[in-house]
C-alpha cells in the first residue's frame, strides 16, 4: 500500500504512524536499538501490510490489469491507484474523521518525531507535507503529478510516467477490486497487530 493507507491504518500515535512511513525505509531485522518498540512496531505493520497485499488475489488482479510492460511495478502503480480509491471511499473507511482532520493529525504527528527518521526519509516526509502528497491522491491529475513524479526517480522506472491513463481507462474495474479488498485489510489488521505485539514481546 501507499503512504495514506499505509498511514490510515497505523495507530494514531506520532510512534506508529511514523514507523508506518519508515517500513519503506529501514532495512533488517525488528526490536534492535534502532527505534523504540513503538516505533518498530509500526515498521513491522507496514511490512505486514504490503505482504499481505500483494498475495491478495484481487490485488492481483489489479496488477494484471496493466499493460504487461507496466506489471512488474505494479506495486508502485496499484498502491497509488489504491490510495485514490481510499480518497474517494474515505467517509466509509473512516466514518468519524473527515479526510482533512486526518492529513492535518497525521502531519503533526509525524513532525513530532521526524528527528527519529533517517535522512532519506525525512526528505520525503517533509515533501509529503509540504507538497500535500496525502491530498494529491484524491484527483485524476494529482496521480497523474504522482506517477511522473515517480518515473523520475530513476530511467528503470519511465514505463509508470502514463500510468494515470490505465487507472482511467479502467477506473470502474479497478475501483470494485479495491472495495472488495479494503475491507479483507482493515480486518486483518487486529489480527496482524496482536501476532506483531507477541513478536516484539519475546524479541531475542
Amino acid at each position: 500500500m501507499n503512504f495514506l493507507a499505509h498511514l490510515h491504518l497505523a495507530e494514531p500515535t506520532p510512534e506508529s504512524r511514523m514507523g508506518s512511513i519508515l517500513g519503506d525505509f529501514v532495512r533488517g531485522y525488528p526490536w534492535d536499538d534502532r527505534y523504540s518498540v513503538a516505533v518498530w512496531r509500526g515498521i513491522v505493520e507496514h511490512r505486514y501490510v504490503d505482504a499481505f497485499t500483494d498475495s491478495h488475489p484481487l490485488w492481483q488482479k489489479s496488477r494484471d490489469a496493466l499493460p504487461p510492460e507496466m506489471r512488474r511495478f505494479a506495486g508502485v502503480i496499484v498502491d497509488i491507484f489504491y490510495d485514490f480509491f481510499l480518497h474517494r471511499h474515505w467517509g466509509t473507511f473512516s466514518p468519524h474523521q473527515s479526510l482533512d482532520e486526518f492529513v492535518v493529525s497525521a502531519h503533526q504527528q509525524l513532525q513530532k518525531v521526524i528527528r527519529i527518521a533517517p535522512p532519506e526519509a525525512v526528505e520525503a516526509i517533509r515533501s509529503m507535507i509540504a507538497r500535500e502528497w496525502l491530498r494529491e491522491y484524491a484527483t485524476l491529475a494529482g496521480i497523474d503529478l504522482t506517477l511522473k513524479r515517480v518515473s523520475q526517480r530513476s530511467p528503470v522506472l519511465a514505463p509508470i510516467v502514463d500510468g494515470a491513463g490505465i487507472l482511467k481507462e479502467n477506473l470502474d474495474v479497478l475501483e470494485s477490486h479495491f472495495l472488495e479488498f479494503y475491507p479483507d485489510l482493515v480486518a486483518y489488521v487486529p489480527k496482524m497487530r496482536a501476532e506483531i505485539r507477541e513478536e516484539g514481546t519475546n524479541k531475542p
